[in-house]
């Protein structure tokens, strides 16, 4: 069910927070459904509040926001699919870490043999 969607609105910020009416024009949603995924996903989307409960979205807010509507209007998948999408992306740091370091060590091995290939080949020329 992926779409594809140019007109999406540059998401670089000129100021350090936006609102929600900037943020949702941005997307070309609504602002109420800007607070409904706030309210699906409160661990995951929590803008700040001014005194007079205004929401400002900062620039990792508005990523997140980015990746809701891709996930949801691009995707196409529900806020349940959402849900367990987040759920499985939910690691400890030390899980995460631990992921990192063996990719990085897989692509030193691969690194290293093009290396010694290169070096191999050059040998042969000179």
């Amino acid at each position: 069910m992926a779409k594809r969607h140019d007109d999406i609105k540059d998401l670089t910020m000129q100021k350090p927070y936006l609102s929600i009416g900037e943020v949702a024009a941005k997307f070309g949603v609504s602002v109420d459904l800007l607070r409904k995924w706030e309210k699906a996903f409160p661990q995951f989307l929590h803008p700040q509040r001014t005194q007079g409960d205004n929401r400002l979205y900062d620039k990792k807010d508005v990523q997140r926001v980015g990746m809701l509507y891709r996930w949801i209007r691009v995707e196409g998948l529900s806020i349940e699919g959402v849900k367990r999408r987040l759920k499985e992306k939910d690691m400890t740091g030390d899980e995460a870490r631990q992921e990192v370091i063996q990719k990085l060590q897989g692509l030193r091995q691969q690194l290293l043999g093009i290396v010694a290939e290169l070096e191999s080949t050059s040998n042969r020329v000179i």
